[in-house]
């Protein structure tokens, strides 16, 4: 799966009005630093309001956001749990728990957080990371209905439409994903990883001289891709073309593809010669 970075959002805290002025103004001094590239400053700031004034919730979300953004993670986490303490409810920071999980490969555990996210809020970026979730664990299905929300909810992921194709393809919903692969395609020309993706769900459906068609057009983009030769020769095996199948093999196992090196060994070895009986 690819993968890509992530959108911090801010949040509606229930606090009196007083302490949203006062936490307002803390966090614009903090900002200040920001603005001016001084990560380290701001987060000492943020140390500083915080011993003085533990009780503001937002001064933890802050510190949390800044955190997950340089990869601090189980600090960052710390940081939200008191955030939803001292609010009293999460709210929209349950998509940060998940996150923080997701990038700390703990995908069931991050599954649960985002799905109590999505549950209340129909956010785009709370239904892909909860889909990719869903992937890394094998379940397709889940993983498919999640990144069609996603779309549906206006996705600006880039790779949203790939990583939607292969939740259909493995799901063996083969024409779903033959779609969303053409989607992907159309918003990158030059992804050859959807293109091949494209033709293993065409080469699926036995729509073979299609897929060929594809694979072809990597090849005239990345000659020396061995994927793309490999796959050629499995549809022409499976064509029944076994000669122009092992050429395929050949051409890609001389690029060291290990999978045409195998097919290659496998189906294009030479018969041996039977040997005469001894008088």
């Amino acid at each position: 799966m690819k993968y890509v970075g992530f959108c911090l959002f801010l949040l509606v805290l229930i606090v009196s009005p007083a302490q949203v002025l006062s936490q307002h103004k803390y966090i614009k001094k903090v900002d200040k630093y920001l603005s001016t590239g001084d990560r380290p400053k701001a987060l000492t700031k943020l140390d500083q309001y915080i011993k003085k004034k533990s009780d503001m919730a937002d001064l933890y979300l802050k510190r949390a956001k800044l955190k997950i953004e340089q990869g601090d993670l189980g600090p960052a986490m710390l940081d939200i749990n008191t955030f939803c303490s001292l609010n009293r409810i999460c709210g929209e920071a349950e998509f940060l728990k998940g996150l923080i999980l997701y990038r700390q490969r703990n995908f069931l555990g991050a599954i649960e957080p985002l799905g109590e996210y999505t549950r209340k809020f129909d956010n785009a970026d709370g239904w892909y990371y909860l889909a990719l979730s869903h992937m890394w664990i094998q379940n397709y299905s889940l993983a498919a209905h999640g990144f069609k929300r996603a779309i549906e909810a206006k996705s600006d992921q880039p790779d949203i439409f790939y990583n939607a194709g292969l939740a259909s393809y493995y799901n063996n919903a083969f024409a779903k994903s033959d779609s969303l692969f053409g989607l992907a395609i159309q918003k990158n020309p030059q992804d050859l990883d959807a293109m091949i993706a494209k033709s293993l769900a065409l080469s699926k459906m036995e729509a073979y001289a299609e897929s060929n068609k594809i694979l072809r057009a990597v090849l005239d983009i990345d000659p020396s891709n061995g994927k793309a030769l490999y796959n050629i020769g499995v549809n022409y095996y499976d064509l029944n073309e076994r000669d122009l199948a092992c050429d395929y093999w050949s051409r890609s196992a001389e690029l060291e593809h290990k999978e045409g090196e195998e097919a290659k060994m496998k189906y294009c070895g030479k018969k041996k010669k039977r040997k005469g009986r001894k008088k």
